[in-house]
């Protein structure tokens, strides 16, 4: 027998790596929660964090990018949890319950914003509008040392979510304290002021507007403005606390967020109320969502649960008068909702026509933006040192795209005033979709809800309680960490070659002996391995977290 040219020995003196055609390599990603969040939020780092009860880090790492958990977990329509790939397991992640917790929990225990960097700047910025977009801006202007100055014409901060945003949703202490926890970084703020753009020129190095869209687009199918108003006027008498008299009887025209609000209002003050729609109900047109209505489905379905009556596909031919009297509206079905050119432009079925009783009518049809005194402004860009954000100029209107806005415009003005490139990144890691992962790795859990009020007419109450202690670390556990390594062993259980190395915190691949088999990748819960093609170059251990 011919003996071969080797002696016995360690396996390990066989570096199999070289076999390889493809390796392992540890890749975090954005799971789907954050990809598709207007404020951008680190959604699977502060979970992980909840789901520790390390409440402070949670919450300080929620507000890097948001500082309105407390408002956000309220009135946000939270398309992270229709993302959610635990949908696919089970139910999404009660995201928006868990911010709301932390958020309630810093106002409780009066935690305070801390500063990014200890060393003021010498430059000035002017901020005009103290909406989430300007205060978003503020925030991360200030925890970087920047002087910031901010100007509202109204009488109070917040913009739209201090003036239009019914108490039942967002109880307005809860607003105000978020609030004052920005302004405490030192912001100077400037109520029932109306500047000028020659003013901002020549005081500050540059400039946000954030003006939103605080005028409401009104109704021209009648001279008599007799018993009729707009959405945004309704909202804003309530929530100065002024006494509002109702007929029995309220119409209201719109298929948005605020005509829900306003639907529901009318119901706590004793009046029917019927919302006449210009688009289709939610889920009827999977292709084309811009025919469906854009309020939100939870807000609606919650205002028909109150007794809302809605009405869709139809719109107003012409209100109803005996004289100056409103005995009510003339509807017609809509034929088409938009013209050729995209813009809403409902055109009726002739023929179709109803009546409506109502002895008030109330127009939510949309707002504009108010530039009086900042016309030359609208324009502007950057190069001009003039930054436009937030309602203005978003077409989303959501008050998260507006704190999403101001962080992007912070990000970019500290960027010009350092002369460096904007340390803002956008989501540019791959997605991981719940195909990329091994879900039945995940044992099924209930979602965790707040509880809903059963008397909700009574008053303007909040609607929905928060999460209760234990209930926050249970369903903050229920993240899958999809695309992020939580050091569940799997891939160091199943390498066959012992390749995969354990080390505190994390992982380490030693390609040398890695035949690049895949199973680390396939057996990983969360997708966060990918198999790539082997590198010639590739020689030293690559390592997770």
């Amino acid at each position: 027998m011919a003996n071969l040219e080797i002696e016995p020995g360690s396996s390990t003196a066989y570096h199999t790596g070289d076999w390889s055609i493809e390796q392992p390599v540890y890749l975090d990603k954005w799971p789907p929660c954050s990809q598709v969040c207007p404020a951008s939020e680190d959604i699977q780092a502060w979970l992980a964090l909840a789901s520790e009860k390390r409440w402070q880090a949670a919450w300080r790492k929620l507000t890097e990018r948001n500082p309105f958990p407390a408002t956000m977990g309220r009135i946000c329509y939270h398309a992270c949890e229709s993302a959610c790939n635990r949908n696919h397991l089970d139910s999404a992640v009660n995201i928006h319950a868990i911010e709301r917790y932390l958020g309630d929990m810093a106002i409780a225990q009066g935690w305070q914003h801390e500063s990014v960097d200890a060393q003021p700047q010498t430059q000035s910025v002017a901020i005009v509008g103290a909406g989430p977009a300007g205060l978003s801006c503020a925030f991360q202007l200030a925890r970087h040392g920047y002087s910031v100055t901010i100007f509202d014409a109204q009488d109070a901060p917040g913009g739209t979510l201090h003036s239009a945003v019914p108490n039942y949703r967002l109880p307005s202490s809860v607003l105000a304290k978020e609030i004052d926890a920005i302004l405490d970084l030192g912001i100077t703020l400037h109520l029932n002021t109306r500047v000028n753009e020659d003013e901002l020129h020549d005081q500050f190095d540059l400039v946000f507007l954030a003006i939103g869209t605080q005028q409401p687009r009104q109704y021209r199918g009648d001279s008599s403005n007799h018993s009729v108003m707009s959405g945004l006027d309704f909202l804003r008498c309530l929530n100065r606390g002024e006494p509002v008299s109702l007929p029995k009887q309220v119409a209201i025209i719109g298929g948005g967020n605020t005509a829900i609000d306003v639907a529901r209002c009318v119901r706590r003050l004793g009046a029917s109320a019927v919302v006449v729609c210009a688009q289709d109900p939610h889920g009827s047109h999977h292709r084309d969502l811009a025919t469906e209505m854009p309020a939100s489905l939870t807000e609606v379905i919650e205002a028909e649960a109150e007794g809302v009556q809605l009405i869709y596909r139809a719109g107003v031919r012409h209100l109803v008068r005996s004289g100056e009297h409103l005995s009510g509206v003339e509807i017609a079905h809509v034929e088409h909702v938009h013209d050729r050119k995209g813009n809403f432009n409902p055109r009726f079925f002739d023929g179709t026509e109803e009546f409506i009783a109502a002895g008030l009518v109330i127009f939510a049809i949309g707002q504009k933006a108010d530039w009086q005194g900042l016309e030359g402004m609208s324009q502007a860009n950057e190069s001009e040192g003039v930054w436009v954000g937030g309602d203005a100029v978003s077409k989303s209107k959501l008050a998260a795209t507006a704190v999403g806005s101001g962080y992007q415009a912070a990000m970019s003005m500290m960027a010009n005033l350092s002369g460096e490139i904007s340390v803002y990144q956008d989501h540019k890691k791959s997605k991981v979709a719940y195909r990329q992962m091994q879900l039945h790795y995940y044992p099924r859990q209930p979602r965790c809800e707040g509880e809903s009020l059963e008397q909700r007419l009574d008053g303007f109450n909040e609607v929905v309680t928060g999460l209760a202690d234990d209930d926050a670390v249970s369903e903050a556990k229920r993240c899958l960490s999809c695309g992020v390594c939580f050091e569940c062993d799997n891939c160091w259980h199943f390498c066959p070659d012992a390749a995969v190395i354990k080390k505190e915190g994390g992982y380490t691949i030693d390609y040398d002996y890695c035949k690049g088999c895949g199973i680390c990748a396939q057996e990983c819960p969360c997708g966060h391995i990918d198999m790539v093609g082997r590198s010639s170059e590739s020689k030293s251990p690559q390592t997770s977290l």
